[in-house]
């Protein structure tokens, strides 16, 4: 996932934790914010750009970071998509700093380094970011003074125009590496250098108008700085550990949350590369509108919010190349369960539905999956060979054949959700690769009880969960959960979620579920399933089948782009509209504009 190695980090949470009260408009407060990160950036060590960055900004060790830019300009054996944004970025943030020795080896660079483009959507946006800008710094040179052999002009017209491409896809289907707490960095990044620096006043704007869809985006999902709802992309590090995704450091950057009380640092400190990445967003002059502040914050009333997004390029095996993505996300104060409707939407690291709740402990989130893998599946994305691909990707992503995997996408999972109800059905073939399900619960729950009904009780803090497993299962103790593993192929799981605001005590909560139990005679025949919500909602569910609700058949195409109480857009309008008490904030992308009301 690039090449500048991996990134050391002490992510300091008793330095950030001075700074945590937000009171709405504060922007003092919100200023704070970006300086702590600079300052604390700036006594890193590791080799990154962005620590660079910080470490110029902030005036401190300063023959350090000049000395680590000389090297990494100068060491041949990296380059690619994160070198070709990142090194710009920091060069654009810095330039008046350096020495005139120091910025042509930064410009040499771009003529040696070999800048892989990549082949995932996150890679290119970096790529044509870095030689977007790049072109634009040093214009009118010809294809000798360039890696790819390509004059400035012509390298400033492709960048140009596939960020364009990319903006219009985005904003009008969405895109294919959609709300991921892990990648979600690899995009607001580039973004933001592209708003600091283009010249462009229509790229600028189309810039600033892709952060704030980003952000928005997030915030629609966001919980006390957990990134709720299905993902496409996400780490099974981040997944059983949501408050140490890189999205949790861009909540606290920009939504104030979560608080960061000083917890253990190792349980929540930042592995990725990206960890240092915010740095880019502390010193860039991009500025969060007001509204999507409060989109993130104010949690005062439960709402459902739908989404359609994209699967990401299918070139084989397929009849579409960008079928849509179905995302259903019920947020309340005390939590938020999330789901997509199953299939293969996104390959190694999709994450297909959790319930993640607010907590002062890690690994707050439980969930099921099916740890599919497949090199049909990786056929129908990339490239190579069918036959060889499992295991190349396991070279990179190391866990995409563990059959103990905590992300997996799988075809033989669907979803049927309404508010704070959740089915899962599973339909395993004979002979399919990791023929068992399992299930994430984290040992701190507060409490954990297995009815004789058939029920799972757990409680977390003010959340409540019930789940009922279709089929027998076993417990497996592993270091931080208790894994729920069934080997019935055909299976299946109920989900219910409460909270003391929503049901009183605990006991109480319980004993309405006690009351009652799905119906399913015949499930390995029928894949039928039907239940009734302790709310009154009937709901019922076939694998490969209808979704009926109270009778009704719900329908996906309802879903919008966008479909909730603070976000609307009809899908393929390309306007996205936001809506906060009576201010609203449009973003029409097709005629590249912004409009606020009052």
């Amino acid at each position: 996932m690039g090449a500048l190695g991996p990134m050391r980090t002490t992510f300091n949470i008793l330095l950030l934790c001075t700074i945590i009260a937000v009171p709405v408009g504060a922007q003092s407060i919100f200023e704070q914010r970006h300086g702590e990160v600079v300052r604390i950036a700036s006594g890193e060590r590791d080799r990154s750009f962005s620590t660079i960055t910080a470490k110029l900004k902030a005036g401190n060790d300063v023959p350090y970071a000049l000395a680590l830019l000389d090297t990494l300009t100068v060491d041949e054996a990296i380059g690619g998509m994160f070198y070709s944004y990142s090194l710009i970025g920091c060069y654009l943030h810095t330039q008046d700093l350096l020495p005139d020795s120091l910025k042509r080896k930064v410009r040499e660079a771009y003529r040696t380094r070999t800048m892989y483009r990549g082949d995932t959507e996150n890679h290119w946006v970096m790529y044509y970011t870095g030689l977007y800008l790049a072109a634009q710094t040093w214009p009118n040179e010809g294809g000798s003074r360039w890696f790819n052999g390509r004059s400035s002009s012509e390298n400033f017209q492709e960048a140009g125009d596939w960020l364009n491409h990319w903006v219009t896809t985005s904003s009008t289907i969405g895109q294919g590496e959609f709300d991921s707490p892990t990648y979600v960095t690899t995009f607001i990044t580039p973004m933001l250098v592209l708003y600091d620096f283009a010249r462009d006043p229509v790229m600028k704007k189309k810039a600033q108008m892709m952060l704030d869809l980003l952000f928005v985006d997030f915030a629609a999902e966001h919980l006390k700085g957990n990134y709720g709802g299905g993902h496409s992309r996400d780490y099974p590090e981040d997944i059983i550990n949501p408050l140490a995704a890189p999205s949790t450091f861009w909540a606290w950057l920009y939504f104030g949350e979560p608080g960061f009380p000083p917890w253990n640092e190792t349980r929540y400190r930042p592995r990725h590369r990206s960890a240092w990445e915010p740095v880019f967003g502390a010193v860039s002059s991009y500025r969060l509108p007001d509204i999507i502040y409060h989109i993130a914050t104010d949690r005062t009333v439960p709402y459902v919010h739908r989404e359609t997004k994209r699967v990401r390029n299918v070139i084989r095996a397929g009849r579409e190349m960008n079928p849509p993505v179905y995302k259903y996300t019920y947020v309340t104060n005390d939590y938020i369960l999330g789901s997509l409707h199953g299939g293969i939407l996104q390959p190694i690291q999709q994450h297909t539905w959790d319930v993640t709740y607010a907590s002062d402990k890690p690994n707050n989130t439980i969930f099921t999956l099916h740890p599919f893998y497949s090199g049909k599946e990786l056929a129908m994305f990339f490239p190579e060979e069918e036959k060889f691909l499992s295991d190349e990707v396991d070279r990179y992503h190391k866990v995409y054949t563990n059959p103990n995997k905590w992300n997996s996408s799988s075809p033989y999972e669907q979803t049927f959700q309404h508010e704070n109800a959740l089915i899962i059905l599973y339909h395993i073939e004979q002979g399919a690769k990791q023929p068992h399900v399992d299930g994430f619960f984290p040992k701190n729950l507060d409490e954990l009880l297995r009815d004789p009904s058939g029920w799972i009780f757990c409680r977390a803090a003010r959340t409540y969960v019930a789940i009922y497993p279709l089929k027998p299962y076993q417990w497996m103790e592993e270091e931080v959960n208790w894994r729920l593993r069934s080997h019935e192929l055909n299976n299946g799981f109920i989900v219910e979620v409460g909270s003391a605001d929503e049901d009183g005590s605990f006991e109480a909560f319980q004993e309405k579920l006690l009351q009652r139990k799905p119906e399913y005679k015949n499930f390995d025949s029928t894949r039928t399933v039907e239940y009734t919500t302790r709310q009154g909602a009937k709901m019922k569910f076939t694998f490969d089948g209808e979704r009926v609700l109270n009778g009704d058949r719900p329908s996906f195409k309802d879903y919008g782009f966008f479909n909730g109480p603070f976000i609307q857009s009809a899908l393929e309008s390309g306007v996205i509209r936001m809506q906060y008490k009576d201010k609203t904030r449009t973003l029409d992308f097709k005629n590249v504009s912004i409009v606020e009301t009052p």
